[in-house]
């Protein structure tokens, strides 16, 4: 291709990518390496973007250099020299087309409101040809611009409303999160535009959640926010994470199921009195909320950080070289994040820094684990040393390498199952097939520490995709219900 970047080209790793579209600044490409269609994309002189790619993704991949393969155009320089000496006439624009450019700005970039009156931005906004500018400058002031978001945001609501008035079925997701003491709720819709068939999705509120995460304020909360977008009654479930309080939700206020009132007529069910007598009390207003479906994402989080540990502490052996070994790592990660001579240190050792694992993602925990076990232990333990931590014995090394080894397709799955555009329903159970049958050929070579644990993850991962499997059995059969009325 005529237009490739000759930066990539000139790359001893370009054979790992394959350029999918070109732009005037830039490439789209997709990773070769990466389980399914992995876009990436990056400037047409530099490839930092890939390299950060393969250190982040591919670390524990034996990379094979290979010459330039394009030797026809001569390398140009990394930088092209700025040249002032003349400027072509800029294109102008109105005022209102310039407050919505910097109103995407503001909100997709989340930068304060006090932006719009910074001298050096208004400095920047001033060089812009606008056609009728105001006496006080091109942009208006804070508690002005402020106005014209509330309605750029009124606008885009009425529009979704009129979008969500032809559809029939949606779906949707809710989370809760706290950040600087402050909890939030998050709604995101997702459709199939009818006329194109083409995926669509919006987020349709991000508001502040006061009070204590119960069960029943989560219920008064998501009908509020259908009721208010009229999606009662068209959605067909609601994606959440695993978290007790939304699981009791939708358990006490989802509506009524006649098809599973049927097939569990004859079955007899012990009840507590007590807690009936209770839960009538507590929900004695009555919400309404659709089916309700668990992340799978989430699911498979909690197997490997709850299930797996489960099982690495149930044997006494087992137990005390894995605690041993995390424990020795976590020593390690808080002497080098809190330590810049520790960081410094590492450097002699590693070109590489080694990632602190954060709470709330299974995944951030495997990562730094591999970073550590990517390190030859005489190097590790020698670091270890300087710092006065204890070292990690050879057989603690080992369990470190066996453990990455087996939960490495766990955390593949997991990159596939948690993308935002390209993760469809339909590849939840190829994607769980695979990687279970990836989990069971890794048997072999275990030590005994490790031998039981793939069936153990396989075991569990069945158990949560039967369960899955029924829940979208439910949902089709409801929709093809209604279809045929």
């Amino acid at each position: 291709m005529a237009g490739q970047s000759v930066t990539l080209l000139r790359w001893k790793y370009s054979h790992y990518f394959e350029i999918v579209e070109e732009k005037e600044k830039g490439i789209i490409v997709k990773c070769k390496l990466c389980v399914g269609e992995k876009l990436l994309s990056t400037a047409k002189n530099t490839t930092s973007n890939l390299k950060k790619h393969l250190h982040a993704k591919h670390s524990t991949t034996e990379l094979e250099e290979r010459a330039p393969n394009d030797t026809s155009t001569p390398p140009q320089a990394k930088q092209q020299k700025l040249d002032f000496s003349s400027s072509s006439p800029g294109k102008t624009i109105s005022s209102t087309e310039l407050n919505k450019l910097v109103a995407a700005f503001i909100v997709e970039e989340m930068q304060p409101l006090s932006t719009v009156e910074a001298p050096t931005f208004r400095n920047i906004i001033s060089k812009i040809s606008v056609t009728g500018k105001r006496p006080g400058g091109v942009l208006p002031d804070r508690k002005t611009f402020a106005s014209f978001l509330d309605n750029a945001y009124m606008e885009m609501e009425t529009e979704l409303k009129k979008t969500f008035a032809d559809l029939e079925y949606v779906s949707t997701t809710a989370d809760l999160w706290t950040a600087q003491n402050k909890s939030f709720l998050g709604i995101t819709v997702h459709w199939i535009d009818p006329a194109t068939l083409h995926r669509k999705k919006a987020a349709i509120a991000c508001r502040r959640f006061r009070g204590r995460h119960t069960y029943d304020t989560i219920a008064a909360e998501l009908e509020q926010i259908h009721s208010s977008y009229a999606l009662c009654g068209k959605i067909t479930a609601t994606v959440t994470d695993n978290g007790s309080n939304f699981v009791k939700a939708f358990r006490m206020f989802q509506a009524d199921d006649d098809n599973e009132t049927k097939n569990d007529e004859d079955e007899v069910i012990f009840t507590d009195l007590h807690a009936v007598l209770r839960d009538d009390i507590e929900s004695s207003e009555r919400y309404v909320l659709p089916p309700h479906h668990r992340c799978a994402s989430h699911t498979l989080n909690l197997i490997c950080s709850n299930d797996i540990v489960k099982f690495l502490t149930a044997k006494a052996d087992c137990k005390a070289v894995y605690r041993r070994a995390t424990g020795k790592c976590s020593a390690l990660w808080s002497k080098v994040s809190r330590s810049t001579v520790a960081s410094e240190s590492l450097e002699e050792f590693s070109k590489r820094k080694l990632l602190v694992p954060s709470t709330t993602r299974w995944n951030s925990f495997y990562d730094a684990l591999s970073r550590v076990a990517d390190m030859p232990l005489v190097d590790l333990n020698q670091f270890c040393t300087r710092l006065d931590i204890r070292c990690i014995t050879e057989r603690e090394y080992q369990f470190i390498k066996e453990y990455c080894k087996v939960l490495k397709p766990v955390c593949m799955a997991l990159d596939i199952l948690q993308g935002e555009d390209q993760c469809f329903y339909g590849t939840l159970q190829p994607t769980l097939e695979i990687l279970m049958t990836k989990i069971l050929a890794l048997k072999e070579g275990l030590s005994h520490m490790m031998a039981d644990l793939p069936d153990l993850i396989v075991q569990v991962i069945l158990f949560n995709m039967v369960l899955l499997l029924l829940l979208l059995f439910v949902v089709l059969f409801d929709v093809k219900s209604l279809l045929f009325v």
